[in-house]
């Protein structure tokens, strides 16, 4: 009896131990879930939380075993599937493409880096950005354009092979190669300025860089095709000049609200490759908005800044007054007016308003001095 007695006072300590050191990995396993937890998606947290007494079991288990010398074996992949559907949920991909809320914030995102980019550089993409919104549209007039026969016989399927064939590719370029956009680069910046994340004076630097750049690389673009004879094909001649003349001859008014209904698509093209995790899903997210504004005969500046000037060299009847005032000026403010307030404003109203409203009250709050105790 006296030796079990003995015997007992030492297990004593170690069974204290022993709790100690169980409750620590308990602990230790809780907070760690916690903060996982807390930064998974919705969906995930909910499948999670149901699980949450068996994680944490194991974990303790593990730990306490770890902590004894005890060497655990890795379970095998079928139990691994079954035993921690939490960690499988949270290592797969939720699809090819970001939820809005995520799509507006990674919008946020890029116009912060463009407001702290190098001016020279914005100024040299712009440039990129407008020579390659002219190749697609070179390709679209000698392709689409240049089918006369098509388009007398059936001219509903020649307008959308003139959208399908051209521009798109063109603006595909543009994402892939990271170039300055005008009219993509409104709905960004203003995006970051209506989320408080970009100053006014980023925005105008942006948006003046970006236009220059474009104006000039297609124009640039127009004299390479001109000299390179792209357009000597009788066919392909008499497109780039009714085209052009077309253009430079709308009213006032009927360009500005082609040039909503064009930016409003193209910028949503832009919105879809911002939420597109993959180059083919980018692709996709551009072919159908531009294939559609082109086909349905609307108005995009960066794109008449090489086909008008390509005309006009190539024997339009068209002045530099008329290209600009019945065409660049009022298409580039529809441009600018649909990406800022249809694209840019509609999804920050929707997506992020009450968020900067909350956190203005919050600041109002905090400011406001306490009363005075009595």
């Amino acid at each position: 009896p006296r030796a079990t007695r003995r015997e007992q006072k030492g297990l004593a300590p170690r069974r204290f131990a022993r709790r100690t050191r169980r409750t620590r990995a308990r602990s230790m396993a809780a907070a760690t879930f916690s903060a996982t937890l807390a930064t998974a998606p919705r969906d995930v947290a909910v499948r999670a939380s149901s699980a949450r007494a068996v994680v944490l079991a194991r974990a303790s288990r593990r730990h306490h075993r770890a902590s004894r010398g005890v060497v655990v074996v890795a379970p095998s992949s079928r139990s691994t599937a079954s035993a921690r559907p939490t960690a499988v949920a949270a290592a797969a991909p939720a699809g090819d493409a970001l939820p809005p809320t995520a799509v507006f914030d990674t919008v946020v995102a890029a116009a912060e880096k463009k407001a702290a980019q190098d001016p020279a550089t914005t100024l040299l993409l712009g440039f990129s950005a407008g020579a390659l919104i002219g190749m697609g549209a070179l390709l679209m007039s000698c392709v689409g354009g240049a089918s006369p026969a098509l388009a007398a016989s059936n001219p509903g399927l020649c307008n959308f092979l003139k959208g399908a064939v051209g521009l798109p590719a063109g603006l595909t370029l543009v994402i892939l190669t990271g170039a300055e956009l005008f009219t993509g680069n409104v709905m960004t910046m203003t995006s970051g300025v209506l989320a408080g994340k970009v100053d006014a004076a980023s925005l105008a630097r942006n948006w003046t860089l970006s236009y220059v750049g474009n104006f000039v690389g297609s124009v640039a673009l127009a004299f390479l095709a001109f000299w390179a004879c792209t357009a000597a094909a009788p066919a392909a001649k008499a497109a780039v000049i009714g085209i052009a003349t077309m253009k430079a001859t709308l009213p006032f008014a009927v360009s500005f609200f082609k040039g909503v209904l064009c930016n409003w698509l193209v910028c949503l093209a832009v919105w879809g490759t911002m939420a597109s995790t993959s180059t083919a899903g980018k692709i996709l997210a551009i072919f159908w908005p531009i294939t559609a504004f082109v086909a349905l005969g609307f108005e995009h500046s960066i794109a008449n800044m090489f086909l008008i000037p390509h005309g006009m060299l190539c024997g339009a009847d068209v002045t530099i007054a008329q290209m600009m005032m019945n065409n660049i000026v009022p298409v580039t403010l529809g441009n600018v007016f649909a990406a800022a307030v249809f694209v840019a404003g509609l999804h920050w109203r929707a997506y992020s308003y009450g968020g900067n409203v909350a956190a203005a009250a919050a600041r109002v709050v905090a400011a406001a001095p306490e009363p005075a105790a009595r």
